[in-house]
């Protein structure tokens, strides 16, 4: 009898199995009532949308997405404090800051590297891409609520949904390199945005030390961390965002270097990353082989 790799990624496994399917039915359940939250603010707001609506709804749909994802998985406080002790235990600082420094070489060079791309196809475009953002940061009020939904609800819901569920079933009903792909895939294109590339490498990260440290804490902490980086270092740098931005050539030229030198740090330290922990990788596909057998 041929078994499917059911014991291949038991980490947390003291937490509830979900299906792909109830994932599928949570996230529909949050766009429709977005899409009656929106109309309801449409139907009261001369009909227009504001940059604060549009940061409301995106922490209401973060909201339900977070609870009723931590409702399937149901962890309890005694699963939870194991948890957290596992990833103390397990905690490296010096790769989680290796990993911290070269992705955000990475996702700043491609992501200014995809710009460049677009503006060279088409200016107009590629203006309308960047200005064209779910969370827009004009106010105190709306930078707290940035905030929470950057730094605390989606790591939490990113790691759960791609992680913990698209990676795992994935990977038990192929293969482990096929739900590192394909979920990393998915993960890049539902956060379309100049970020994509670095999106698509993170989720590659993401499922390594996921595999590695068997603890989903592991990645969580990536994303909370580079959320925080994102809040407390890049939006007062460039300050709350109040007027269309354009593109110039000036600004493309600048771009295409600084981009081309961040882009290539970046991705060598990633293939290092990949390389050296390769054997993780090749230790998990081997059980799902022999269980296989």
């Amino acid at each position: 009898m041929v078994r499917k790799g059911v014991e291949i990624l038991k980490f947390d496994s003291d937490f509830n199995e979900v299906k792909i399917r109830n994932v599928v039915v949570i996230y529909l359940i949050t766009i429709v009532t977005l899409i009656i939250a929106s109309f309801f603010i449409l139907s009261s707001a001369d009909g227009e949308i504001s940059n604060s609506d549009m940061n409301k709804l995106c922490m209401q749909s973060g909201i339900i997405l977070f609870s009723m994802l931590i409702y399937k998985v149901k962890p309890s406080k005694e699963k939870i404090i194991n948890l957290y002790n596992d990833f103390k235990i397990k905690l490296n600082v010096k790769e989680i800051i290796c990993i911290i420094s070269f992705f955000t070489c990475l996702n700043v060079g491609g992501s200014k590297l995809i710009i460049d791309l677009l503006y060279l196809i088409d200016p107009s475009f590629a203006n309308d891409f960047i200005n064209d953002i779910p969370l827009t940061i004009n106010s105190t009020t709306d930078y707290w609520m940035c905030f929470i939904i950057v730094v605390i609800l989606s790591p939490v819901i990113d790691e759960l949904t791609f992680r913990y569920v698209l990676f795992k079933r994935i990977s038990k009903k192929l293969n482990i390199y096929a739900g590192l792909i394909v979920s990393s895939i998915i993960f890049s294109a539902i956060n379309l945005c100049p970020e994509m590339i670095g999106n698509l490498a993170l989720g590659v990260i993401n499922c390594i030390l996921y595999i590695k440290y068997e603890n989903i804490l592991m990645p969580m902490l990536i994303c909370t961390i580079n959320g925080l980086l994102y809040m407390l270092v890049l939006i007062p740098f460039q300050g709350f965002k109040t007027e269309y931005v354009t593109l110039t050539s000036d600004y493309i030229i600048m771009n295409a270097i600084s981009g081309t030198v961040l882009f290539s740090i970046g991705i060598i330290f990633f293939i290092r990353f990949i390389t050296k922990n390769k054997i993780c990788l090749r230790e998990s596909f081997d059980k799902d082989i022999n269980l296989r057998i």
